[in-house]
């Protein structure tokens, strides 16, 4: 499928912005890790071409619970070609796309599993318009993405700068042409952060 066989040259060429070693598929960045339990947990992500829909799958896989994926009002499009042409402009604005995607019982949830691919450097819009439209103060969120060479790059400050009073976790960063053999690396990051509590 086109949209499969280009999403590696899209993120390769549009979106990396700082280059990271392919020696390297997953890195995980410092942040705090759950000193308790992690409470009633959220896995929310934004996928474009499929690779972090593939690694929430794995976290879902391992810790169950609820998973939402968050998808905007007007898709984005299905090529390559299109997408580049967007994604720029909607970064130098900081353009806040509206979302089909609503959780009404977020006071529920203790703990927001935020996975993004990484565009411009940054964290997509859609997922940066659906952290800012909740309160997530005091809740513990543990950010991952999927790249081309750019680590997690600017993500998790974005993330912090949407959500000063929330307790930011240590970052997984998953390497898009290796998402579907990932799971064990993402095992190893949820039990470093504490989500899943080693034996």
């Amino acid at each position: 499928m086109r949209k499969k066989s280009f999403l590696s040259f899209l993120i390769m060429l549009l979106f990396a912005v700082t280059s990271c070693s392919s020696d390297e598929p997953t890195t995980t960045e410092p942040g705090s890790n759950l000193s308790g339990d992690a409470g009633k947990t959220l896995i929310v992500y934004f996928s474009w071409g499929g690779n972090t829909k593939t690694v929430a799958n794995h976290i879902h896989n391992l810790i169950g619970g609820d998973i939402v994926e968050v998808e905007t009002v007007i898709p984005y499009p299905d090529t390559y070609e299109e997408v580049t042409q967007i994604a720029p402009g909607e970064l130098a604005s900081d353009y806040r796309p509206e979302l089909k995607t609503k959780v009404d019982n977020m006071d529920e949830y203790d703990t927001l599993i935020v996975g993004t691919p990484i565009w411009g450097g940054h964290l997509t819009l859609a997922m940066k318009s659906f952290l800012a439209s909740y309160n997530l103060s005091g809740k513990a969120i543990a950010p991952f993405c999927t790249h081309g060479g750019s680590g997690t790059a600017q993500s998790v400050n974005d993330i912090r700068s949407v959500c000063p009073n929330s307790i930011i976790l240590g970052s997984l960063a998953v390497y898009g042409s290796q998402v579907e053999n990932s799971r064990a690396d993402v095992e190893r990051w949820l039990k470093q952060i504490g989500i899943i509590k080693n034996n």
